[in-house]
């Protein structure tokens, strides 16, 4: 059974049905404003929860959708599959550290959009602006995931993490 978010209960803004979650992070974005809120608790955010739920997430071909959380669950599901293919490829953390940077600042397709891989998941954002705000926090998001997976992917020794990266060459939900 697919793993699904604990934080599909909490009370956030919506936009095209995700829910934008607070989440630590040290990267400039809406999420360090009190637009999105701040991320007061200890514990598990967001991206802890995708991270720790992915290699068992990822062995599924469906998952059925509980909430906002579980759309931004599986979108990082899905970046953190593409971040493990990069880590794979790179001699060393640092590089690897550089190429996931470059890979979060990708001009990518958000909700609506053609070329989103989950559209079907997703609601289109009714206005411009929320949009606009729905990248700008999906853009945070994929900056600081790609920071956490690259402490995950390699090994204490440099090498990349083989439990981790077997993992990139799965197919999740057949995208």
């Amino acid at each position: 059974m697919a793993r699904h978010s604990a934080f599909n209960s909490r009370d956030v803004r919506q936009i095209a049905g995700a829910s934008l979650l607070p989440f630590r992070t040290s990267c400039k974005g809406p999420v360090n404003t009190s637009k999105i809120g701040s991320f007061e608790e200890e514990g598990e955010d967001v991206i802890d929860e995708a991270i720790s739920f992915y290699r068992a997430n990822v062995l599924f071909r469906n998952y059925e959708i509980h909430g906002g959380a579980d759309r931004i669950l599986l979108y990082l599901t899905l970046y953190i599959s593409a971040c493990l293919a990069k880590i794979e490829k790179t001699p060393n953390p640092k590089e690897a550290e550089k190429a996931l940077q470059m890979m979060a600042f990708e001009t990518f397709a958000l909700p609506g959009q053609a070329g989103f891989p989950f559209n079907a998941f997703f609601d289109k954002a009714e206005r411009h602006e929320d949009l606009e705000e729905l990248k700008a926090y999906m853009k945070q998001l994929r900056e600081e995931t790609g920071q956490r997976v690259c402490k995950v992917g390699f090994t204490p020794e440099g090498n990349p993490n083989k439990f981790w990266t077997a993992f990139a060459k799965r197919k999740f939900m057949n995208v």
